[in-house]
């Protein structure tokens, strides 16, 4: 419990409004971390213990929070354990590296994904990002740096100005209420969504995040993208927020509703999106 209140009074701090999206509030989001943690303490073959966790969550409480936010863990949230063979967290793995897809409960140890490696069916570990545009672990790169789609900017950055020519540059997302934006990133960044900010495409300034609860409209509504909190997701067929489905319970990865982490949607047959929300760390297999 110690760990989940490090890392969401942390997430708290340095973003409420991701806070919000994904979990609603402080103690939900503890309870959820405090789920997966236990699962993790409890793998087989983990080199996780109570100890690792007490200390993983001193090091993200201890961490400023533009590295907090970012895509990597400490040195210290990493605990390898002596496995080579099916996983579901990346502890259990002497690699420290658990090849395991979005949808799945079981994974695969493998050495860490390096720059070009695909990560069209799983992550790019702890220190290289998906591309969406080529499914494929890049190197993220900072501020004022040259991008493009094989050279995504870091957490925080948009790319501007780029094109199917020639490069853009990374720039801060605009983390000011009613600064100038650009949502095609042609002339100026996005706007932060860790600040709780998004970009009007009707007056091309940033505008606080329209976060919906279950039932709400959501998606593109007078220029501004309206989300869901609470880990919910928006409906595809009815363009309402849907709150996520309760453990074990009916969803769906294209229509919705999605799951609330640590569960994800695993889907009942191959091909399909509809299945029920599980937990890592349940599955006999892994």
């Amino acid at each position: 419990m110690m760990y989940a209140t490090a890392r969401c009074t942390q997430l708290q701090t340095c973003s409420a409004a991701r806070l919000t999206r994904n979990f609603g509030d402080l103690g939900t989001c503890v309870t959820r971390e405090a789920l997966e943690c236990t699962k993790q303490l409890g793998a087989t073959d983990t080199g996780d213990t109570e100890a690792t966790r007490i200390a993983c969550g001193s090091a993200l409480a201890a961490e400023t929070c533009a590295v907090f936010l970012g895509n990597s863990l400490p040195d210290a949230c990493f605990a390898p354990g002596p496995n080579a063979g099916t996983c579901a967290f990346t502890d259990q793995c002497s690699t420290s590296y658990c090849a395991i897809g979005a949808n799945s409960l079981c994974g695969v140890c493998q050495d860490t994904p390096v720059v070009g490696q695909s990560c069209a069916a799983s992550s790019c570990g702890n220190t290289l990002v998906c591309d969406s545009t080529n499914n494929l672990c890049e190197t993220a790169v900072g501020s004022g740096k040259a991008c493009n789609p094989a050279t995504p900017c870091d957490h925080a950055l948009s790319c501007v100005g780029a094109t199917t020519t020639q490069n853009g540059t990374c720039q801060p997302d605009v983390a000011t209420l009613g600064g100038a934006c650009d949502s095609t990133r042609k002339t100026r960044a996005l706007c932060s969504a860790d600040a709780g900010l998004t970009c009007s495409t009707t007056t091309n300034q940033c505008v606080a995040q329209p976060l919906g609860s279950a039932g709400a409209a959501c998606g593109i509504i007078n220029g501004t993208d309206s989300e869901c909190e609470g880990g919910g997701t928006c409906g595809t067929a009815t363009s309402k927020c849907l709150a996520p489905a309760a453990d074990g319970g009916a969803c769906d990865t294209k229509n919705g509703p999605n799951c609330l982490f640590p569960a994800r949607c695993i889907p009942s047959a191959q091909g399909l999106t509809t299945g029920s929300c599980q937990i890592l760390g349940t599955s006999p297999s892994c």
